[in-house]
């Protein structure tokens, strides 16, 4: 089962066109390319994390974009788009 640590090991290496896979336990594959933390998403797009924490909660980025990783601790990872 990944870790928190292996995981931002991985994201520390953030050399493009190389990504992670992330293989959740019901199936699901995660790449890091596609889908970012919330401080991450924040950094990129120039926005505080209270910002992306707030649109989360009032809907303006969209609940089948936001996914919520409870191996990793309840993380949540956003996809990597605009959404204002």
């Amino acid at each position: 089962m990944p870790t928190l640590s292996l995981f931002n090991q991985a994201l520390k290496m953030n050399a493009p066109p190389n990504s992670v896979k992330i293989f959740l336990q019901d199936g699901v594959v995660l790449d890091t390319l596609e889908w970012l933390t919330i401080k991450r998403y924040a950094d990129r797009y120039g926005l505080k994390m209270n910002t992306v924490t707030n649109w989360i909660s009032r809907g303006i980025i969209p609940v089948d974009c936001v996914v919520t990783i409870h191996e990793l601790n309840d993380m949540r990872l956003i996809k990597n788009q605009p959404y204002r």
